[in-house]
């Protein structure tokens, strides 16, 4: 009896971990609960073409969701671009007749069915994909050690099992799939010619992009994964004509899509969804990318480390491939560190580097394939811990140990190797990058108070004389019986209209027992001449744990959609439980307004 190849093993022992923590972790919810799980953030966006298309039939006149849906004169427009969403389709069509056949279920696409459907494709991408970077390094002559350990590396040392198992509606597994699959085509077609690798890698590219443009840029890595043979591959599919043509026209017919699906909802061949959105590429936070404690790719991948010596060692000794691998981290680290908002929102790690893991394999792979027998040992070693690590901070991630959104120094250090229960939801606050701004912001508004004289927009609460006030002699108190309490408010049009908000808020905070200030929440609201919710955001107080008896000063950095006409802007503190107990005093807030671009 034969048994499988070492590296076949890892493939499948990635694969039925991803299937065991979905099953533990998400298939037990409810059908709301499951829903909310996956579908939400991005992926609202994604689902919602589904969901506009086959369930509700209003592609183009879509309810209102500030996350996803534009309005145009000519119709709703679903800022996403369709790839992940088609990715998704085969698999929301099988649960949906699931769901159609349970008289159970909702008919609205949220079901347990179609969400376990959507997370079975997941697995399935993540397994294509792992067997596309087998073949892929085996294709380059590396050892079946060598392959297996980098697919340890790949498998459990990065958030790829994250975005697999437990949030298998982003785009990132499956943009990892496609790029495998088309690096192979690239590796088949460099040893030989075949019209059938040369259609797989057009439609693999067209994909890709329509998943995510910018992520075109694999064909940066295709030099790579061919070496020496790029050239002569290139001129070999030259030479034949009828099947370059009929790629190219595979190619353009799948990459249409988005242009009739932007036809169905506005009316035009081209649209911009990302009205608002953009990058700054004279501000790229390059450092804070690769090594920053809030999504920084080495401090969270560590095992990561090795692409970048295997692209040293390109220099050193492969010229043919490092020039390539070199253009290759200049033009998606640049790009991807240009976006307004670098980190990318929430999320376990750099989320955004997951579609790139079969690219970041190869150096990986070659720099172990050379590694002298000391130094591999070494690396092994090396490749555990990471991955020990990585495991660890995942289930602290899930634990509420480590915050969703606004990690920091002192969150990270807080919080390293913790796991008490003290420290499960421990972190709070809100700390987010300005919105888009090419040309900068400018102040709008501004007021502090103290409290010891009547303020225009600060107001509410009980404010009270106290022994402890941290200036004067009044501060505002929130005990069991106060549960709307101080807060900062706009009347309408005292902001201006159609220009992105930045709130810049601080206060001194003094917690006079333990542990009480932490469900205090804080809440941004904007809301509509008709009383509806524009935007709504409650989030509880603490960044960190206070310090009992110490006043301590706590800042907020709050992004806010552009505001229309007869829209009230609100932040005020919610004692939402009746149980929060807390002095605050020194109240700030600036709103700044970006500047027309």
């Amino acid at each position: 009896m034969r048994f499988p190849s070492p590296s076949l093993l890892i493939v499948l022992l990635v694969t039925a971990v991803t299937v065991a923590i979905s099953v533990t972790g998400l298939w037990k919810d409810s059908h709301a609960e499951m829903a909310d799980s996956i579908v939400r953030s991005d992926v609202k966006g994604y689902y919602g073409y589904l969901q506009a298309t086959f369930i509700r039939h209003d592609l183009g006149s879509e309810p209102y969701q500030w996350e996803y849906v534009r309005r145009t004169p000519t119709g709703t427009l679903n800022k996403y671009f369709c790839g992940t969403a088609l990715m998704m389709a085969p698999w929301f069509g099988i649960g949906h007749a699931f769901a159609l056949a349970d008289p159970t279920a909702p008919r609205n696409g949220l079901s347990v069915h179609e969400m376990r459907a959507i997370s079975v494709g997941a697995w399935a991408y993540l397994l294509i994909g792992l067997l596309a970077l087998r073949r892929l390094l085996l294709g380059l002559g590396l050892r079946e050690a060598v392959v297996a350990w980098s697919l340890v590396a790949i498998g459990f040392g990065t958030q790829l099992m994250q975005y697999a198992a437990l949030q298998p509606g982003w785009s990132h597994v499956h943009s990892f799939c496609l790029m495998a699959l088309f690096l192979l085509t690239v590796q088949k077609l460099s040893t030989a010619m075949g019209p059938r690798w040369v259609l797989s890698a057009a439609a693999c590219l067209a994909l890709i992009v329509l998943v995510r443009p910018v992520n075109g840029l694999v064909v940066l890595a295709a030099p790579v994964v061919a070496g020496p043979s790029f050239v002569p591959m290139l001129m070999r599919v030259m030479q034949h004509h009828a099947t370059l043509f009929a790629a190219l026209l595979l190619g353009i017919g799948i990459a249409f899509i988005q242009p009739l699906l932007w036809h169905a909802q506005v009316g035009h061949w081209l649209a911009y969804g990302y009205e608002g959105e953009g990058f700054h590429w004279t501000r790229p936070e390059v450092f804070k990318v690769l090594f920053g404690f809030r999504r920084g790719l080495f401090l969270w991948t560590p095992v990561l480390l090795f692409a970048l010596l295997g692209t040293w060692q390109f220099i050193l000794k492969e010229r043919s491939r490092a020039w390539w691998m070199l253009l290759w981290w200049a033009a998606n680290v640049y790009i991807i560190s240009a976006w307004w908002i670098w980190y990318y929102g929430s999320g376990f790690g750099a989320r955004v580097f997951v579609d790139h893991y079969p690219v970041l394999a190869v150096p990986i792979a070659l720099l172990l394939e050379s590694a002298r027998p000391s130094l591999w040992k070494a690396a092994r070693a090396f490749i555990l811990l990471c991955c020990a690590l990585l495991l660890f901070q995942m289930w602290q991630y899930h634990a509420f140990i480590l915050h969703h959104e606004s990690m920091d120094r002192a969150k990270y250090m807080y919080t390293f190797l913790r796991l008490d229960e003290r420290y499960r939801g421990a972190l709070a606050g809100n700390y987010q990058a300005p919105p888009y701004n090419p040309n900068g912001m400018e102040s709008v508004l501004e007021e502090s108070c103290d409290f010891e004289h009547t303020c225009t927009h600060w107001s509410g609460g009980a404010i009270h004389r106290v022994p402890e006030a941290f200036s004067g002699a009044h501060a505002a108190v929130f005990v069991d019986s106060v549960e709307f309490g101080l807060g900062f408010n706009t009347e309408a049009g005292a902001l201006p209209i159609g220009r992105a908000l930045y709130l810049e808020v601080g206060f001194q905070r003094l917690e006079r027992s333990a542990g009480r200030s932490s469900s205090l929440l804080a809440v941004t609201d904007v809301v509509r001449r008709d009383g509806s919710h524009a935007y709504y955001e409650p989030f509880r107080i603490n960044p960190m744990p206070p310090v009992v008896g110490r006043w301590e000063q706590v800042e907020y950095r709050i992004p806010v959609p552009p505001l229309e006409v007869g829209d009230r802007l609100s932040f005020y503190f919610w004692n939402s439980e009746h149980s929060a107990e807390v002095l605050i005093d020194d109240v700030f807030m600036r709103v700044n307004a970006v500047r027309p671009y």
